[in-house]
């Protein structure tokens, strides 16, 4: 393996994604938006973050099928612009790189929801023992091992389009890059990281509220309760009403997510070349 000195620095690297996000607009971009844009089709699942989705809708099956087919179709749509930016190939390498991507992404998914989940119901238990800020400090718990993870698994979209490698090899070939230089891609990562949560947030906003509203609520009705707390406290995590496909709100974080999917994956291969590169003789 070779040193690292004299690799660009942190700054430099999102320097060099900000050109990226900045130059890919007329050739990337618009394959990153039209992702994004599934979800507004009516037939695609319905509308919902980690804690607002309906839980019911898991017992369906043509929820998994939806899931399956609009993932596919993203994950296409994401590998051409993966492509484009890397003037690297056309559609054609995209769609053999369609089973990798949608592996991939799923396995990163799945890391990361269980992981916020987890945070949060140590959040919630922290809070409802001591107080909040135990429970700030209790969800450090699963927080930091669900980073750890994120940085691991965030650079397998271009082993999987650009080296034509499988699912479970990008991971891997991810996690090997990122653990040249730890630090310095887990601080690069974490910017990136902060437009998604907002666009994430922004997306939620109304559905979050309530649920968070619930939850609150029910923890200062249990401070006095001396029986079935568990059930109780669970029962103001349920969602309310279904979330408006075409709400301002929905469409604003579909649109500001785009932006910030952009940006992540302009961010990421500025990460990746750089470490490639650092590789070579």
């Amino acid at each position: 393996m070779n040193s690292h000195a004299g690799s660009p620095g942190i700054r430099q690297i999102l320097g060099e994604g900000w050109d990226l996000f900045r130059s890919g607009f007329t050739t990337a971009f618009p394959w990153v938006l039209a992702a994004e844009l599934t979800a507004l089709l009516p037939f695609a699942n319905p509308p919902g973050g980690i804690f607002t989705m309906d839980l019911s809708l898991l017992g369906d099956a043509g929820f998994w099928v939806r899931g399956l087919v609009f993932g596919a179709v993203q994950a296409f749509l994401y590998g051409v612009a993966v492509q484009r930016m890397a003037a690297h190939g056309g559609a054609a390498g995209a769609w053999r790189a369609v089973p990798a991507v949608l592996v991939g992404y799923i396995c990163y998914e799945v890391m990361v929801a269980f992981g916020l989940m987890l945070t949060f119901a140590m959040f919630m238990l922290g809070a409802f023992i001591v107080g909040p800020l135990a429970g700030l400090v209790l969800c450090i718990l699963p927080l930091a091992p669900t980073a750890a993870a994120s940085t691991a698994m965030a650079l397998f979209i271009f082993p999987a389009v650009l080296e034509k490698q499988g699912p479970f090899a990008s991971l891997k070939e991810s996690s090997r890059l990122a653990k040249t230089s730890w630090v310095k891609v887990s601080l690069v990562i974490s910017v990136p990281a902060i437009a998604l949560l907002v666009a994430s947030l922004v997306a939620d906003a109304p559905g979050l509220k309530q649920v968070m509203s619930g939850a609150l609520s029910q923890l200062d009705g249990m401070q006095d309760a001396a029986s079935d707390q568990t059930a109780t406290l669970l029962s103001g995590f349920k969602p309310g009403a279904a979330v408006d496909r075409y709400s301002p709100w929905q469409i604003a974080g579909v649109l500001l997510g785009a932006l910030a999917w952009w940006y992540t994956l302009a961010v990421c291969y500025a990460q990746y070349r750089d470490l490639k590169a650092a590789e070579k003789p």
